[in-house]
């Protein structure tokens, strides 16, 4: 599949096909990483990493846990 570079102000964008769009599940506004490397030009979605709770409970130390902070009596419309 080809297409072509074209001017966007002081750089060059790229349009994606459709199908390679579908293909690779990306759409506008996906958020993407552009390397170079070995003369080819890398384009490829960044994903966010998903969580597991345990992961991140396992994480946790004596050192990083917070006790309770006391805010006050409540204020206005605020109910406890």
């Amino acid at each position: 599949m080809s297409t072509k570079l074209m001017r966007w102000g002081n750089s060059l964008g790229v349009r994606i096909p459709k199908a390679a769009a579908e293909a690779s599940m990306v759409c506008e506004g996906t958020v993407v990483e552009v390397t170079a490397r070995k003369g080819e030009i890398v384009i490829r979605p960044v994903r966010k990493r998903k969580y597991k709770l345990s992961e991140l409970l396992a994480k946790m130390k004596p050192e990083n846990l917070h006790g309770e902070v006391d805010w006050g009596p409540p204020v206005g419309k605020e109910f406890w």
